[in-house]
């Protein structure tokens, strides 16, 4: 998911002499850059970047790069190092979509790494993507290997731009934060507001309104469950990073928990978001749901795990019948196809997928397989989240988007939304998401299923991926957003024949 946009200014053309670094190469090694290297700036263009001149105002989101000779690379930001990913020679495997390309250029003396940032922007709609620059240096290391807590300390800062990260932030120093500006932000329980006012009501109450508001799946899904139409009776399947399960949006949901090889008591991020977002009580498009859940070690890059939680759900689901078979499979990750981060196995997953799909279970993901990869993201009008057709197929404050005829998805809300988060002790909160990535669509689209399943039990996946097609809204410009209201309609409909 993406979160973090970076402010810039574009700073006029170098007259500095600057060369291509030679790389050199040690046993199929870029020595060039194993080390650790520290960011100096973020830049549109390559040729912007001033050695003498900083771009960005404020912190930059990420801290650093930690190149090893055994082809791994961390990412270090502001609160944590990440877990370890893969990397080769000009290239580092952190997007499902595609690689983020790097090189490195010597500027008066001096080598400086310009890497790609590979945000939604670039994979989603076709943007040039911006860099990081870096230069070698020694990073202040924090937690790393798994997703982890850990990083969750609260940190002061004195400069906030549209869409920033501001989970467990200290902004009290900060002064005539908007409306507006709240509402792009990405914040948690643990945000540490200014005392003011947006107009008589103070920052805190302003920013707790719209965490609250956010649990709401708009596009008439409340309304859905208000007729009883909740998921309830369906068993469906998650496969994500871990999760705790005592989460009071899904306590009592999970039907069962398989660990695949996490190496891990702790919970993530991503694990109870997801959950949240397919069968919480507030947040959830399928409250009435039960979930078979798989955790899986992302960091890993190995597809195998997540083939082998498919072929456990597929061993789960040979004991169940009838209405209590698994229907559908939540996966925000991509662990095969073109620009998959998954560097070992990926047929191993796709095997899986065949698998699963001969036993009537649907798999939604994010890869680009046309048969399991056709939901896409969106995002609501905030000010009409329940009417679809003011849904925006562009991200904020970005407005270019183009329909690919060779690949029509349904789109499905990511963003905003409020999800589901652990604490470090065990305990639970929330964070609000302005910005959000395909990670929290698939869910979304998952509970809808869920939601159809629950009134046409004998429907196979194909029929009701027909519905979901037919009942799509689709604007002016060709981009389709799902519709639970007329999906149900279509269910009913179906079912009374």
């Amino acid at each position: 998911m993406n979160r973090k946009i970076i402010i810039f200014m574009i700073i006029p053309l170098l007259t500095n002499t600057i060369a291509q670094a030679e790389p050199t190469e040690e046993n199929g090694i870029d020595t060039n850059v194993t080390g650790e290297w520290i960011t100096v700036d973020f830049v549109k263009e390559v040729d912007s970047f001033n050695p003498t001149q900083q771009s960005v105002k404020g912190e930059l989101f990420l801290k650093g790069l930690s190149f090893q000779s055994n082809f791994s690379v961390r990412y270090v930001f502001e609160n944590n190092t990440g877990s370890p990913i893969q990397w080769e020679p000009g290239k580092i495997y952190i997007s499902p979509e595609r690689p983020a390309l790097y090189h490195i250029k010597n500027i008066d003396d001096c080598d400086y790494l310009f890497c790609e940032w590979i945000s939604g922007d670039v994979t989603e709609r076709g943007m040039k993507p911006s860099y990081y620059v870096l230069k070698k240096g020694a990073l202040e290391h924090k937690p790393t290997g798994v997703p982890s807590g850990n990083f969750r300390v609260i940190k002061t800062i004195e400069q906030v731009d549209p869409y920033d990260d501001v989970r467990w932030k200290d902004l009290s120093g900060i002064q005539n934060l908007k409306n507006d500006l709240v509402r792009s932000l990405t914040f948690n329980q643990d945000t540490i507001w200014p005392e003011q006012s947006v107009g008589t009501k103070s920052i805190d109450w302003v920013a707790n309104k719209i965490l609250d508001s956010s649990m709401n799946p708009g596009l008439g899904v409340h309304k859905l469950h208000q007729m009883g139409i909740t998921g309830k009776g369906v068993n469906v399947a998650i496969i994500d990073q871990p999760s705790y399960l005592k989460h009071p949006e899904f306590a009592g949901k999970i039907v069962e928990y398989y660990d695949t090889g996490c190496e891990t008591d702790e919970s993530s991020m991503h694990g109870p978001a997801v959950i949240s977002l397919l069968v919480g009580t507030n947040c959830g498009t399928a409250p009435g749901a039960r979930v078979y859940y798989a955790a899986a070690p992302s960091w890993k890059k190995d597809a195998a795990y997540y083939a082998k939680a498919l072929d456990w759900i597929i061993e789960k689901n040979k004991k169940l019948s009838g209405p209590d078979k698994i229907r559908v499979v939540s996966v925000s990750a991509a662990p095969s196809g073109q620009g998959s981060p998954f560097d070992k196995n990926n047929a191993m997953w796709d095997s899986a997928c065949a698998r699963a799909t001969a036993e009537g279970i649907m798999i939604l993901d994010c890869t680009d397989d046309k048969s399991r990869g056709y939901i896409g993201r969106c995002w609501f009008d905030v000010g009409n989240s329940e009417n679809v057709t003011k849904c925006n197929p562009w991200g904020p404050p970005n407005k270019d988007f183009t329909v690919n005829p060779d690949f029509v998805c349904i789109m499905a809300p990511s963003s905003p939304r409020t999800t589901a988060e652990d604490k470090d002790d065990g305990g639970f909160s929330y964070q609000y998401c302005g910005r959000g990535g395909l990670s929290w669509a698939i869910p979304y689209a998952a509970g809808v299923y869920a939601m159809g399943w629950q009134l046409w039990p004998e429907a196979t996946p194909d029929q009701l991926k027909e519905l979901l097609f037919k009942s799509a809204y689709t604007n002016k410009d060709g981009a389709s957003f799902i519709n639970p209201s007329r999906f149900i309609k279509l269910v009913q409909k179906a079912t009374a024949q």
